[in-house]
């Protein structure tokens, strides 16, 4: 993607791209700004929601599952361009990480004090439930798992990190980002 690619798949000369944006980077970041937004956007109205925090958790991972497969199928070529930003901009990445974490913390704390989950640490379940589903919802790996029965399989997975929050003989023993680093 050049700037004048931009320009072109906008109508306009790449010297009037230059007049928002000095440079590509300026773009991609804009591009990645946008797509975080969006993510939240979509995400605030399934946190809300008045049912228990695994039902909230499962509409999350499904919400940008289907999200994700969508826009592959009826925008490809945008859906190309994304892919090609995240694996270039692994900060990008983090960042979206980082915000579908802060999601999953919220409603495991909010399930701990429903009663729902118990004492765990919502941050190493966060990072549990992302790790799971990654294989999933990372933009790199959803053509490669697009068939009419990932969507069952997803939805096992997270039933089984959630069991496995659930039913922990230890909660105390899930492990933090920095435990499991050792």
């Amino acid at each position: 993607m050049t700037i004048v690619d931009v320009a072109k798949s906008l109508g306009m000369s790449h010297a009037n791209v230059y007049r928002y944006f000095r440079n590509k980077t300026e773009i991609l970041d804009a591009i990645v700004d946008e797509w975080l937004a969006k993510v939240e956007e979509v995400l605030a109205p399934i946190v809300q929601q008045p049912e228990s925090a695994a039902s909230r958790i499962e509409n999350v991972v499904l919400e940008i599952y289907r999200r994700r497969r969508l826009k592959l199928q009826v925008d490809a070529e945008v859906y190309e361009t994304f892919r090609r930003i995240v694996g270039s901009r692994p900060d990008a990445v983090a960042e979206r990480v980082r915000k579908i974490d802060s999601v999953f913390q919220q409603l495991v704390a909010e399930g701990i004090v429903a009663g729902e989950f118990p004492e765990v640490d919502p941050e190493a379940a966060a990072v549990a439930l992302n790790d799971a589903t990654a294989i999933f919802l990372h933009p790199l790996m959803t053509a490669a798992f697009m068939s009419e029965t990932t969507e069952t399989r997803l939805r096992n997975v997270v039933s089984l990190v959630l069991d496995g929050i659930r039913h922990s003989k230890n909660p105390a023993g899930f492990l933090t980002k920095n435990e499991s680093a050792r």
